[in-house]
C-alpha cells in the first residue's frame, strides 16, 4: 500500500483528500505546515507528497526545496496543490523540483488519475 504524505494547513483541505485517498486504497499522513512535513518525512517511508503552498512556519516553496535537496527524499513525487495559478508560482514550483502543480479546485478525476500516475511509475 503507498503512503502518501498531505502537507496543508487547512484542516478541511486535509481531511477531503484524505478521505478521497484512504477510498482508493492509499495509506494517509498528514502535516500542518512544511515544518512537520520535514519531521515526517524523517521517521515515515512516503511514497508521495501533496504539498500545498500558502502555510505558516514554512511555505510550500521552502519545503519543496529543502525536501529535494535532500538525497534521500529527492526522488519522492511531490505534487503541489495551491488555489494560486499565476504562471510564476506554477514555474517556481516546478523548478525547485516538484513534479506536478495541480490548481485548486481540481477535478476530483484528474486528482485522482495524477496520482495513480505515480504509484504506476513507482510500482514498475
Amino acid at each position: 500500500m503507498q503512503r502518501v504524505l498531505i502537507v496543508d494547513d487547512e484542516f478541511l483541505n486535509r481531511r477531503l483528500l484524505s478521505k478521497i485517498l484512504l477510498k482508493e486504497g492509499y495509506e494517509v499522513l498528514e502535516a500542518n505546515d512544511g515544518m512537520d512535513a520535514i519531521e515526517i518525512l524523517k521517521i515515515h517511508n512516503i511514497d508521495l507528497i501533496l504539498m500545498d503552498l500558502m502555510m505558516p512556519k514554512m511555505d510550500g516553496f521552502e519545503a519543496t526545496k529543502l525536501i529535494k535537496s535532500e538525497k534521500k527524499l529527492s526522488a519522492i513525487p511531490l505534487i503541489i496543490m495551491s488555489a494560486i495559478a499565476d504562471k510564476s508560482h506554477i514555474q517556481r514550483g516546478l523548478e525547485l523540483g516538484a513534479d506536478e502543480y495541480l490548481t485548486k479546485p481540481f477535478d476530483l478525476g484528474k486528482f485522482v488519475d495524477t496520482i495513480k500516475k505515480y504509484n504506476d511509475v513507482k510500482s514498475l
